[in-house]
């Protein structure tokens, strides 16, 4: 065993609060992160969750929850394409809830085809959910929206409500369909006919939604729907495209995204000063056990490995705290339906962040360490 794992292993005590402030640095840019992605993920949910390769939308579009209008026969113009295999329309509209109570609420209407194996499908609808839909003025929410549109969440008890004004009722409850833009309500293109008031409306979609041919590449056949298309009907995109789009909306325009961003940067910063000094201290606090090192003949080179290889292991041992930290915190969200998403990436720089932290901040207490000398014994 080396050195510097005695020293650890043996004063414990003195370097804890060094591995709680790494680890407490990385919870903290993880649980921002984490609760941004998760956002972001809310406002592509429909683009994620369906299985449509192509979508087209108004030409202005620039985020999937700023839905336009396009007319509805684009679907028949895109299977003049030969990579496209199938194609439907997916329509959002506003509507006007109201529960047991009377209480309005703004909910987004999502008329899909109620068949399972549609591409407005989503995934959550799938197993018998969709199918549910084919009886005439029944609708799906989320889980997550059960008590804010007072629907019981077990997703057995059948409620009555009022939408525009129309009698309908709700036959499941989904898990995952949450959106931080607006309450997603799901009911099929034929139910959504009889809510609609103006007549044209029934001629246009919101999306027209296509799946292509195994092989194909989705990045050209978008290319080529640009010239197939009438100049100014819709803007051609593959799913990832649009969905990653959304998301720099988001990010970028709407201001959410750049406080959150804000604060994490803020509050990672905070966490990496308090780590620095934590560390330092600690080094700072063993200066006369180093000087009796140094009164025996230890170079200040081999006594500078020894902290900076502490500084390492705190570092590791403060990320892998880290991760069951946050393993915690997510199963905390999902359990609450707190959107909260993380990639590997994300993690592996935060673990990565910490680790150089903790072994700067024993690199800047290298300084006190040169400058010592054996006489601080007679302090």
């Amino acid at each position: 065993m080396s050195l510097a794992l005695i020293i650890l292993r043996h004063d414990w005590r003195r370097f804890l609060p060094a591995l709680l402030s790494v680890s407490f640095a990385g919870v903290l840019m993880l649980v921002q992160l984490g609760l941004l992605a998760g956002m972001f993920g809310t406002v592509t949910v429909l683009a994620d969750t369906m299985a449509a390769d192509l979508w087209l939308t108004a030409p202005a579009v620039r985020s999937i929850d700023q839905a336009a209008d396009i007319p509805s026969n684009l679907a028949a113009l895109l299977y003049s394409h030969p990579a496209v295999i199938s194609s439907e329309t997916l329509t959002l509209r506003d509507a006007s809830w109201r529960g047991s109570s009377g209480t309005p609420v703004p909910v987004t209407l999502v008329g899909i085809s109620p068949d399972p194996a549609a591409l407005s499908c989503p995934q959550a609808l799938r197993t018998s959910l969709c199918a549910a839909l084919a009886e005439p003025d029944s609708v799906v929410v989320d889980s997550s929206e059960a008590g804010k549109l007072e629907v019981p969440g077990d997703g057995i008890t059948s409620t009555t409500v009022e939408i525009n004004g129309h009698r309908l009722h709700v036959v499941g409850v989904s898990t995952g369909l949450r959106s931080i833009g607006t309450t997603y309500v799901f009911l099929s293109r034929q139910s959504l006919r009889g809510l609609l008031v103006d007549e044209a409306a029934a001629d246009t979609s919101s999306f027209v939604l296509a799946s292509l041919r195994p092989g194909s590449l989705a990045t050209t056949v978008v290319t080529e729907l640009a010239a197939l298309l009438p100049a100014g009907s819709a803007k051609a995109w593959t799913r990832d495209a649009l969905s990653g789009q959304s998301q720099r909306w988001w990010l970028e325009e709407s201001g959410v995204g750049a406080g959150f961003l804000f604060s994490t940067v803020l509050g990672l910063l905070i966490a990496v000063v308090i780590t620095s000094q934590t560390l330092r201290s600690v080094v700072l606090g063993q200066l006369r056990e180093y000087a009796a090192f140094r009164a025996i003949g230890v170079p200040p080179s081999k006594l500078g490995a020894v902290i900076v290889e502490q500084s390492a292991w705190i570092g590791a041992a403060g990320g892998l705290l880290m991760l069951v930290v946050v393993a915690a915190v997510s199963v905390m969200a999902a359990r609450f339906q707190v959107p909260f998403a993380l990639q590997a990436g994300g993690i592996a720089a935060a673990f990565t962040i910490g680790l150089l932290t903790a072994i700067g901040s024993g690199l800047l207490a290298l300084r006190e360490l040169y400058r010592l000398q054996p006489a601080e014994l007679l302090r």
